[in-house]
């Protein structure tokens, strides 16, 4: 009985003969959608906070909602080791994406230079796609730049 009575109530204006006003259109609250980041926005980001001299900031959004998150001494170590390596080889004064190399449809590497005052680096990023977004899954880096050439160690002592 209460149900037929709110009924009558709502249909009620449907009748009048004055006309309604629109009614406000009330949105629900819906989460905000989840834009996946490329590699190579993330490595971008990545490199502008090294640029900044900002370690902390550089690895805490390179390894957001990652597993290496999850390893607390690691990522302390490699911001050490960066930070050791940015007052060793000079400041950065950019970086360049040298290659990249798909695997498959989800998994992608990409070999980045940083570009230092005194030193250039070679810094590896592994990045798997195992649902809608891209994770850092693995990174290194070091000074092997002969790598980068493909010689062979042979080729770096000057043998036949």
């Amino acid at each position: 009985m209460k149900i037929t009575a709110l009924l009558s109530i709502i249909a009620l204006p449907l009748f009048a003969q004055a006309p309604l006003a629109k009614p406000a259109v009330i949105a629900e609250a819906q989460p905000p959608a989840v834009v996946a980041e490329t590699p190579e926005k993330i490595v971008n980001r990545f490199f502008g906070f090294l640029q900044k001299k900002d370690v902390e900031t550089a690895y805490e959004q390179l390894t957001r909602n990652t597993k290496i998150a999850e390893r607390a001494d690691d990522v302390k170590t490699l911001k050490a080791k960066t930070r050791e390596a940015l007052s060793v080889f000079g400041a950065m004064g950019g970086y360049e994406v040298v290659s990249t190399k798909m695997v498959g449809e989800r998994m992608v590497r990409y070999t980045v230079v940083s570009l230092g005052k005194e030193f250039p680096l070679r810094w590896r990023f592994y990045f798997y796609k195992p649902a809608d977004a891209w994770k850092l899954i693995d990174m290194r880096v070091d000074d092997r730049l002969a790598a980068m050439f493909d010689e062979t160690d042979e080729d770096k002592a000057g043998k036949p």
